[in-house]
C-alpha cells in the first residue's frame, strides 16, 4: 500500500501497479462483454497503462488486429490519463492514430498514457501501443473534455471497484 498524490492510501500490487476501476460492458474493460478485450488500466510511475492482449477475433485481416481495437485501446488508456489529471470522467474531442506497424494478435502489448499538458477545460494526451521489448506500434494524440460532476459520478457509479483499486472521483461526492 502507498499514498497517492493527494495522500490517500490506495493499494499496489507486487510490480508497485495501482489498478484503475472496470465495467461491465465497455468493448475495452468491460468484465462482461464477450467481445471486448477485456483489459485492466492501472498506473504505474505515473504512467496509465492498459495491457492489451487482443484475439483473433479483434482481427480486421488475418494476423492483424484492427486498427480500430487498437484505437479504442489508445483512446480508453489516454482518457484515464485525462481523468486522473482533472479528477472527472473525460470524453475524446480528437484522437490521432499513427499506426507503426501491425499489432499481431495474441501478443502481449502494453497501451501507455500521459497527459502532455491540461486545463479544467481540456486535456492534451500521448498515448503509445508497444510490446515486451518498448518496439512501438502506434501512437497516439488525443483532446480530452471533462464531463460534469454529475455526470461523472453516474459514470463512477457503474464503474467495478474490487478493493484497491484508485478512486479518482471520490473528492467529488464531498461537492
Amino acid at each position: 500500500m502507498r499514498d497517492n498524490e493527494e495522500g490517500k492510501c490506495v493499494h499496489s500490487d507486487e510490480n508497485g501497479r495501482t489498478f484503475l476501476p472496470g465495467s461491465r460492458g465497455c468493448f475495452v474493460c468491460g468484465e462482461e462483454n464477450g467481445a471486448g478485450l477485456h483489459a485492466r488500466s492501472y498506473v504505474e510511475d505515473g504512467v496509465v497503462k492498459t495491457a492489451l492482449n487482443a484475439r483473433t477475433e479483434h482481427c480486421g485481416y488475418a494476423r492483424v488486429v484492427h486498427g480500430g481495437v487498437v484505437a479504442a485501446a489508445l483512446d480508453e488508456c489516454m482518457a484515464w490519463a485525462a481523468a486522473r489529471l482533472l479528477k472527472r470522467c473525460c470524453i475524446t474531442g480528437e484522437l490521432t492514430v499513427r499506426y507503426l506497424k501491425p499489432v499481431p494478435p495474441g501478443r502481449a502489448m502494453t497501451v501507455c498514457a500521459e497527459v502532455v499538458k491540461g486545463n479544467r477545460r481540456m486535456v492534451h494526451v500521448r498515448g503509445e501501443v508497444v510490446d515486451e521489448g518498448g518496439e512501438g506500434y502506434a501512437r497516439a494524440e488525443g483532446k480530452f473534455v471533462p464531463l460534469s460532476v454529475a455526470e461523472t459520478l453516474a459514470v463512477d457509479d457503474q464503474m467495478v471497484y474490487r478493493g484497491g483499486e484508485e478512486r479518482v472521483f471520490d473528492e467529488l461526492r464531498g461537492q
